[in-house]
């Protein structure tokens, strides 16, 4: 072998093993939390991604979730050095609520690192009934679940001696435990705290197991656990007491039934475990009061405050305008809507992306959520964006109140780049309104003619022909006045016919290679679909209005996850064009298609 060929292939071996060994530091899976999980409980999936490549690592591709729906999602990361080498880690935390009792099935999540794909192995979920615990995963052991924290230090807290609590088998009253919660009285979604306190005057054999109680119409959110003990007197005999506390939100108004909470204790291995239950807390929930309620107030309850600023106050035409709505305060974070604002026609609203930051203290929980909301400004000159307004229910108080922000001013400079050809005809179409003519049928001529024609000489035959023809007339004029009467029904019968001449229209286009024309057409034919389909405007739909729409309609999860990337892909690509090619238009047609047969399916 020639002294260039021995040199290539050592180079080629080389390349092989840093490959190889590039390839191998990233490492990609999944996990849940529980493979069973009631039809009244939650789990969790996580997909971790470690390595030196991690940290540049991007969102994963979500698998194919059967019989489960995405009601969170979070994420973390971990950087560690150990002997000089970094190694980073990065989790994707979904959290999933299960549909019905039965099988469940998790599918491959995928990832792309340096051009290397990786996939995670699907996971089966057995769901069971339900079993009227709403807390948030507590692990579970033998049927028996513990409170997060409260025996994880069991060989220190439990076992450790005391100077002057010491294990004694003949002690009276040993152990105690009790429930009580802030109020008994609340309304729908106030925030209770449901304090668990755990008494003991002895040492214990060995880790109780407890059994949380049932809250059944309440959503639960354990707090962390206080880890220091306290010394407290009941009935003259000191105790080492520790509280466990949850938060609680009532979901519906009526009267229901908290607990009781047991647990089960052993203080001696000379006697059996004892059973120690707590009384059961009786909680009325309210209806929240009609009175005062406004027209957008969306259920959040508590005391919240917010703020809204503008990324930049100057910009040209047809660039994206961000507005930052942060709402925060105490109350259930997650009912927390986006704050509402009556946009001059001259603004395209593109899309509201929310964040939620849930802080949990020993008194309940608090946090804020942020909206990131983008504007395109369709016109140049100087606006001011009306107030935007958020309501809520305060329970203290009992009365509703809505948050105003401050007036936004914007100056919109002039731009040579047009706007994209749909955001025109919106504009248009704003400015237009289509007036639709009366029919009126001449009855009188109608009859006149019958009459005569029924009089005459020339009777049989042409009288009959005559009879049926004005039926059909008569008929065909009622039908074509009812469709006047009723646009949306004609709209909805035609959404389909109209979807597919325009989808024929866009592949037309795209084999003329006109990338841009094409993808204007093919964004138009799916969100004209969905405007006839639905009865909506399809102009200045947003994301967030179109997930209500089709949530509502039974639009599956993932075909609304679909839609809402489809529809921003489109709107980014219209304003870079330059990474449009001929393959990510033929995907983005291929998706319109999919999402129109999905939704056509529905009804």
């Amino acid at each position: 072998m020639s002294r260039i060929g021995k040199i290539s292939l050592v180079i080629s071996f080389a390349f092989f093993i840093f490959s190889t060994a590039f390839a191998a530091d990233v490492t990609f899976n999944a996990s849940v939390d529980k493979t069973t999980v009631a039809l009244d409980d939650t789990l969790q999936y996580t997909v971790s991604v470690s390595g030196n490549s991690a940290g540049n690592a991007p969102s994963p591709n979500l698998p194919k979730f059967v019989n489960l729906n995405v009601m969170g999602t979070s994420q973390s990361s971990n950087i560690s050095i150990i002997n000089g080498q970094m190694s980073v880690s990065k989790s994707f935390i979904y959290t999933l609520q299960p549909e019905r009792v039965g099988q469940a099935h998790i599918g491959s999540a995928s990832i792309n690192i340096n051009g290397q794909t990786y996939t995670t192995e699907p996971i089966d979920i057995k769901i069971t009934k339900a079993e009227g615990n709403k807390t948030q995963h507590g692990t579970q052991t033998g049927g028996r679940s513990r409170l997060p924290g409260m025996w994880d230090d069991f060989d220190e807290f439990f076992k450790s001696p005391f100077s002057r609590f010491r294990q004694q088998s003949a002690v009276k009253d040993p152990v105690k435990v009790d429930l009580k919660a802030s109020q008994t009285t609340v309304y729908v979604n106030q925030q209770i705290l449901l304090t668990f306190t755990f008494y003991r005057r002895v040492n214990l054999f060995q880790s109780p197991s407890y059994s949380p109680p049932d809250t059944t119409g309440f959503w639960a959110i354990n707090l962390p656990t206080d880890k220091n003990l306290r010394e407290v007197t009941l009935n003259g005999i000191k105790y080492m007491a520790q509280d466990f506390k949850t938060v609680l939100f009532p979901t519906t108004a009526g009267d229901f039934t908290i607990g009781p909470a047991t647990l089960v204790v052993q203080t001696d291995p000379f006697n059996s475990a004892q059973t120690i239950k707590t009384n059961p807390l009786k909680i009325k929930v309210m209806p929240l009061p009609e009175k005062g309620k406004t027209n957008n107030f969306s259920g959040a309850v508590g005391d919240y405050q917010m703020d809204v600023s503008l990324k930049q106050n100057e910009i040209e035409r047809g660039q994206p305008v961000q507005i930052t709505a942060k709402i925060w305060g105490k109350g259930n974070i997650q009912t927390i809507s986006e704050p509402v604002s009556s946009l001059p026609g001259e603004f395209k609203k593109l899309s509201a992306n929310g964040k939620e930051d849930l802080v949990k203290e020993q008194n309940g929980v608090s946090g804020s959520k942020s909206f990131d909301i983008v504007l395109i400004p369709l016109k140049d000159g100087k606006f001011t964006l009306p107030p935007f307004e958020f309501s809520y229910f305060d329970p203290v108080k009992k009365e509703y109140h809505t948050l105003k922000s401050r007036e936004l001013g914007l100056n919109i400079l002039p731009s040579k780049v047009p706007l994209p050809q749909e955001y025109e005809k919106g504009l248009n179409d704003e400015s237009a309104k289509k007036q639709t003519a009366l029919i009126i049928i001449p009855w009188q001529k109608i009859g006149a003619t019958i009459f005569a024609i029924v009089t005459s000489v020339y009777f049989g035959l042409p009288v009959l022909v005559i009879i049926v023809l004005t039926i059909i007339f008569v008929s065909y004029r009622r039908y074509q006045k009812r469709l006047v009467a009723n646009p949306t029904k004609l709209r909805q019968k035609q959404a389909l016919k109209v979807a597919q001449k325009r989808l024929k229209k866009a592949f037309h286009i795209l084999k003329k290679n006109e990338l841009k024309e094409f993808l204007g057409e093919i964004f138009n034919s799916t969100a004209k679909y969905l405007g006839d389909k639905y009865g909506f405007s399809a102009a200045g739909i947003t994301t967030d209005g179109l997930r209500e729409i089709l949530s509502n309609k039974g639009l599956s999860l993932e075909a609304q996850k679909q839609l809402e990337s489809f529809i921003l892909e489109c709107d980014m690509l219209r304003f870079t064009p330059s990474s449009l090619n001929r393959e990510k238009a033929v995907e983005l047609s291929q998706v319109a298609e999919n999402l129109i047969i999905t939704i056509e399916r529905v009804g």
